[in-house]
């Protein structure tokens, strides 16, 4: 006779798991399983010592009494290793439960209110996975952007060669010349001119020295706006105002070659100084702070 249900049936009575059983009786909860099942007879002496266990007796196990079932003990799971949600990514939206894998920085976006422009502060906060990848990608970018800073510096340093030479070649052909015409005095004169010209033109290209403003602010002195003028309103008043404004006129532009002129002449000879730092400037390429 199967007596695999009245082995369960003893069993909950006593409020055990099929684990538990097992334990008690030194076999497996998979053998218990299948005594339950009437997949296998227990021997005769484990039958022995379930009755001792289950504290019943043999009658009992073969008999076809039934004991009420009690509720199968469901173990309670405690979550001793539980740790609450200190943040969330805002990259990969992972739960963050370790403070040192918390990473926080801002970002500075610049917004308009009317016509001043405000700097905005974000802040964000990042997995330590997260932010080992934004500082990696931020660190390439700014790698990059060295690279291309030093190759432009590379591209400018190039073309002062270019266009300095030509300014200088025109000279030199001009100082050949003379030369040839036996003015030795104008030759001498030219291939100076040659070589400020060149300095000049490659320290306008390099764009690092002090001589590109102080060209353009010497050169804007002649450029003034001339004072009105009164005349009264007949045919020799408005003769008068003609030949003023004329002379206004060609007054101005004398004053702007005049000042163009020197500003040129001073930048040439400045430029015989400047041009040795302003190359020694573009080859070591010292990178700012802000790119």
């Amino acid at each position: 006779m199967a007596i695999g249900n009245n082995i369960k049936n003893f069993r909950m009575k006593k409020g055990m798991t099929q684990k538990d059983l097992a334990e008690h009786l030194n076999v497996t909860f998979q053998a218990v399983s299948r005594w339950e099942n009437d997949s296998v007879e227990p021997s005769i002496d484990m039958l022995k010592s379930l009755t001792e266990v289950l504290e019943c007796s043999l009658d009992d196990l073969f008999g076809n009494q039934t004991v009420p079932p009690k509720p199968e003990v469901v173990e309670k799971v405690v979550y001793e290793d539980y740790k609450p949600v200190l943040g969330v990514c805002e990259n990969c939206n992972k739960p963050i439960f370790v403070s040192n894998d918390i990473c926080r920085f801002s970002t500075f976006d610049s917004v308009r209110q009317g016509r001043v422009h405000k700097s905005v502060e974000n802040k964000h906060l990042f997995c330590k996975e997260c932010n080992n990848k934004r500082l990696e990608e931020e660190k390439r970018k700014k790698e990059l952007k060295i690279k291309n800073y030093k190759k432009d510096l590379k591209k400018k340093r190039i073309l002062s060669f270019i266009i300095g030479g030509i300014v200088a070649l025109i000279f030199i052909l001009i100082s050949v010349l003379m030369f040839v015409n036996k003015d030795t005095e104008s030759g001498i004169f030219y291939i100076g001119v040659a070589l400020m010209g060149f300095a000049f033109a490659s320290c306008i290209v390099l764009k690092n020295t002090f001589l590109t403003d102080m060209w353009l602010e010497i050169a804007s002195w002649g450029f003034v706006k001339m004072p009105g003028i009164i005349f009264s309103l007949s045919f020799d008043g408005i003769i008068f105002l003609i030949l003023a404004k004329i002379l206004f006129f060609i007054l101005g532009i004398i004053l702007a070659l005049l000042s163009v002129i020197f500003a040129t002449v001073l930048a040439l000879v400045l430029s015989i100084f400047a041009y040795p730092f302003a190359l020694a400037k573009n080859i070591i390429g010292k990178v700012p702070e802000n790119i």
